[in-house]
């Protein structure tokens, strides 16, 4: 019985886990009781990922600045107030007489000091601001969207390494099973041969078949350190942190939704179709804000200026005031405007299609999730009823060979059938917690789910 791998490693991933240590709790089965490591839990690995994991820091930290970005462009809307001061200084002084025996009049000091109040209110303004504060509230939508799709797959991606890791945990603790009852074969063997009873030829065979066991066990364990490196990483277990799974997977609750129902709820919740949605309406304002470059800028003002210099001798004044209305028009900007117009309607073409195809592929991957996990279902039940088969002939098989009825092949043969059929269990069983998760994740659920095992 075959099933779908759930292992993934190169060669340059197992040397740069295996170079950050974390590795402690696996060198032997037997040592995991003996040392000091921490029971992990599939809830724990999931929570520990999702609270530490740099990914979510980073949306984290996008949706917070997202956040403060729609603050600043909402307050764009009120009253602006600005204040300037300038002090000149002149070669010096410009004054006027007035005849031989009139008076001497300061036209301008050889120090000017002046400062202005300025508060204005943009009139026209006004749509492009508000639609630049609904486009910016936009993107923290998204950013915030970002950072729920960061959780879930992190959430997602330690619930998968956790599986991993058990698998190549329960794999490992087979072969290490299946390795002690082929020792114990092949010294049966040996002291049946010295009774005369067995040929060589026969434990000959019983050490070959030690030899291929050996083999698979170090090939094991190899990948049971690999695995466990693995989800040290995903967690962000301390450097020489050291834990050991649970013996017990989660029992899983059935899943009522059938496929149309779980698509509704896919569409409805999923992060991937709300960034595809909300991707599309930005691009509408978008496109709003384009068309905003053709209408004239009006605001209107109130000036205060102020003279902290001497007056001049023709009606300067110390302190004014005076308001009005000001109009700004870009009337030819050499077709720049209209190129970002037609730029941003295709940019909604653009949007429409990606939300089109982020539909579809959520269709697909409900679909694909559902059928997988009603495969591993029956592929469980089939691996459950091998093992009991498989121990039974074993069982047998041993009395038969002791009492002659039967060759060292095929004892060794039904050895090997039972360590594959208990191989198979643990790989449906895996699979079928995998495919369950993948499922929840495929109709929208914020978190990997499932009661402890009682």
């Amino acid at each position: 019985m075959k099933h779908d791998s759930i292992f993934h490693s190169s060669s340059n991933w197992r040397l740069n886990l295996l170079a950050l240590g974390f590795v402690g709790a696996l060198a032997t089965p037997g040592q995991a009781q003996e040392s000091n490591a921490k029971s992990l839990t599939l809830q724990e690995a999931v929570s520990r990922a999702v609270a530490h994991n740099p990914n979510v820091d980073q949306a984290q930290a996008e949706m917070d600045a997202a956040t403060e970005r729609k603050r600043g462009a909402w307050s764009n809307i009120g009253p602006r107030v600005s204040a300037q001061y300038q002090e000149a200084y002149f070669q010096d002084q410009q004054l006027a007489n007035l005849g031989p025996n009139g008076p001497t009049i300061l036209l301008r000091d050889d120090v000017t000091k002046t400062g202005s109040l300025t508060v204005s209110q943009t009139i026209t303004g006004l749509y492009a601001a508000v639609q630049y504060g609904r486009f910016s509230g936009l993107q923290a939508d998204l950013s915030y969207e970002g950072l729920r799709q960061a959780k879930r797959d992190t959430g997602f991606q330690a619930a998968e390494g956790f599986l991993n890791a058990y698998q190549a945990q329960e794999q490992d603790d087979i072969t290490a099973a299946s390795l002690n009852a082929v020792k114990r074969q092949y010294e049966d063997a040996l002291a049946i041969q010295r009774v005369g009873r067995l040929s060589q030829g026969d434990v000959l065979k019983f050490q070959l078949a030690l030899s291929q066991v050996e083999s698979r066990a170090a090939q094991a364990r190899a990948t049971r350190q690999l695995a466990f490196a693995t989800l040290g990483l995903i967690i962000q277990a301390e450097q020489g942190e050291e834990f050991a799974l649970e013996k017990n997977l989660p029992k899983l609750e059935e899943e009522s939704t059938d496929i149309q129902k779980g698509i509704e709820q896919a569409l409805a919740q999923r992060p991937e179709a709300k960034r595809a949605e909300i991707a599309a309406d930005l691009a509408d304002y978008n496109k709003d804000l384009a068309y905003a470059q053709f209408i004239p800028t009006i605001n209107v003002f109130k000036k205060w200026d102020k003279n902290f210099g001497e007056v001049t001798g023709l009606g300067g004044e110390k302190d004014s005031s005076y308001y009005g209305i000001s109009l700004q028009w870009d009337i030819w900007s050499n077709g720049s405007s209209v190129f970002a117009v037609r730029e941003a309607i295709d940019s909604k073409k653009k949007a429409e299609a990606i939300k089109s195809s982020a539909t579809d592929g959520i269709k697909l991957d409900v679909i694909q999730a559902w059928q997988n996990f009603q495969a591993a279902k029956q592929s469980l039940k089939f691996a459950q009823t091998g093992v009991a088969q498989a121990e039974e002939a074993y069982r047998i098989d041993q009395t038969r060979f002791k009492n002659g009825q039967i060759s060292a092949t095929d004892l060794i043969l039904s050895e090997s059938a039972k360590s594959t059929a208990q191989g198979n269990r643990v790989a449906a069983e895996t699979q079928y917690l995998l495919w369950h998760f993948r499922l929840q994740r495929s109709i929208g659920k914020e978190l990997p789910q499932a009661q402890a095992a009682s």
